[in-house]
């Protein structure tokens, strides 16, 4: 699944559940933290060293996690037991007296939650018992993972070509006369924006620049053959790039400049008064283009401005009903009307909490049969919180947000198909496709295993996706 540098002489390692935590030991040196999830970037912390650098006395040795999350290890040295909370990152000690030689310990909590420690003694290889004045975790569950629905990907793309944080947001185009042919639109952040077909396949590679986000719209006003317009912020001379799709292939129009200085996402939309392209810059200034293909090239006018606290990037809106979700990386979900002529003070719909861990990433509405739900990219512990959007019977032009579901995406070992983490973009359609009659989740992967790749995309059928929704 993968390979990471650890640490030079591990003595010993433990992982808790309760946390998703590796815990690797070096004895001259002290203990370590590593995320256990597969997908993830195995960065190592420190949790507690020896002298000089920390509290602990040296020759650390094996390892345990109890049932509360705590870890617990031994120095040889001067036979010291210590105890990691894994709650409040702070950590007790017991020395026990006589010749012990302490290399390992072990414990369980009675029905009375005492705690019963079983010691072994390196010397003389004999197992030692006693009861040390410990009690169990409380509030625990503060950090234990999410009950996550654990769901696969139906298929991949073909990796991107370079390593490292290069792939980033999907869009998807549905070819309605011809389903099977319908395409996947993924930006590549050091080159420009990537085709793939429904089975993964790269069909295009369109090299005109640092594309960040990208979106799609197909809609009857649109004038060309395929009523399509394809728009994607272009970072490397901060303008929105237009594209469109011709006999299924996608082609570069022009490039509309903006005023803005780190342009970063986007999202379109379409309506009965016009095409609609949003965009934002790091600062949290949103920008919003009415696009015009009235000439030889598309144009777009700035049409109106309106701010975030902090740096946003990914949005969806809702054509029919002109609404615009919005998410700012550090703090939540934002709602504003799309329509240039609403208001422009954005409204908080959902804080970060225990689901929605930050960064809030990638978002994008599902059209269900009988309800709509917001899909977002939790990036924070590598999973997708799900939103259905209601509307309040008192003020329908606000609506709210209603937790439905949390889920990741785990490897498929059967067939050869790695999870995925750290999502930046996401994607969705409830258009049915070949093999998929509900439509797909396209979802950004940041660390592409099995075996270690480029970063790609990860195709999910909505069934997989419906397992999650409470």
């Amino acid at each position: 699944m993968r390979e990471f540098a650890g640490v030079s002489e591990a003595a010993g390692c433990a992982v808790s559940e309760q946390s998703n935590t590796l815990f690797v030991s070096e004895g001259e040196v002290g203990v370590w933290s590593i995320n256990a999830n597969a997908e993830s970037q195995a960065d190592k912390k420190p949790i507690a060293l020896v002298a000089p650098f920390g509290s602990l006395n040296s020759e650390i040795g094996s390892l345990f996690t109890s049932t509360d999350g705590t870890l617990w290890f031994t120095s040889t040295h001067d036979n010291t037991i210590y105890a990691y909370n894994p709650v409040t990152k702070s950590i007790n000690n017991w020395q026990l007296n006589g010749n012990l030689a302490l290399e390992s310990v072990a414990v369980k909590y009675t029905a009375n939650n005492k705690a019963i420690a079983v010691l072994y003694n390196d010397e003389t290889g004999a197992y030692t018992q006693s009861t040390l004045p410990a009690t169990p975790v409380k509030n625990a569950g503060k950090n234990t993972v999410k009950k996550l629905t654990h769901i696969h990907a139906s298929a991949q793309t073909t990796p991107v070509q370079a390593f490292g944080d290069a792939a980033d947001d999907p869009a998807i185009w549905v070819n309605s006369s011809n389903p099977a042919k319908s395409l996947i639109l993924g930006t590549d952040k050091r080159r420009g924006l990537m085709v793939y077909n429904l089975q993964g396949w790269l069909e295009q590679s369109i090299e005109i620049g640092r594309l960040n986000n990208v979106d799609v719209r197909q809609h009857p006003s649109i004038k060309n053959s395929t009523n399509t317009l394809i728009t994607a912020s272009n970072r490397t001379n901060n303008s929105i790039s237009v594209l469109t799709v011709d006999n299924n292939e996608v082609k570069h129009l022009n490039d509309i400049a903006t005023n803005l200085s780190e342009i970063y996402g986007m999202c379109m939309y379409s309506s009965a008064t016009g095409n609609y392209v949003f965009v934002n810059d790091k600062s949290g200034l949103y920008q919003q283009y009415k696009l015009d293909e009235s000439g030889d090239k598309v144009t777009g006018k700035l049409v109106r401005e309106f701010n975030l606290p902090s740096q946003p990037e990914g949005c969806s809106a809702d054509d029919a009903r002109g609404e615009l979700f919005a998410g700012e990386e550090d703090a939540g979900i934002w709602y504003i009307g799309a329509e240039p002529t609403t208001d422009n003070t954005p409204v908080m719909l959902q804080g970060i909490n225990e689901q929605l861990v930050d960064d809030v990433e990638g978002m994008e509405i599902y059209h269900g049969t009988n309800a709509r739900y917001l899909v977002v990219s939790s990036q924070g512990d590598d999973s997708y919180v799900l939103y259905k959007i209601s509307n309040n019977i008192q003020d329908v032009k606000t609506p709210s947000l209603e937790f439905a579901g949390k889920f990741n995406i785990v490897s498929d070992l059967v067939n050869g198909i790695d999870g995925a983490s750290e999502t930046d973009g996401l994607t969705v359609t409830s258009k049915a496709l070949p093999g998929y009659p509900e439509g797909i989740l396209v979802v950004q992967d940041g660390y592409n295993r099995l075996p270690q790749q480029p970063q790609n995309f990860k195709i999910i059928d909505w069934r997989e996706v419906k397992k999650a929704i409470k």
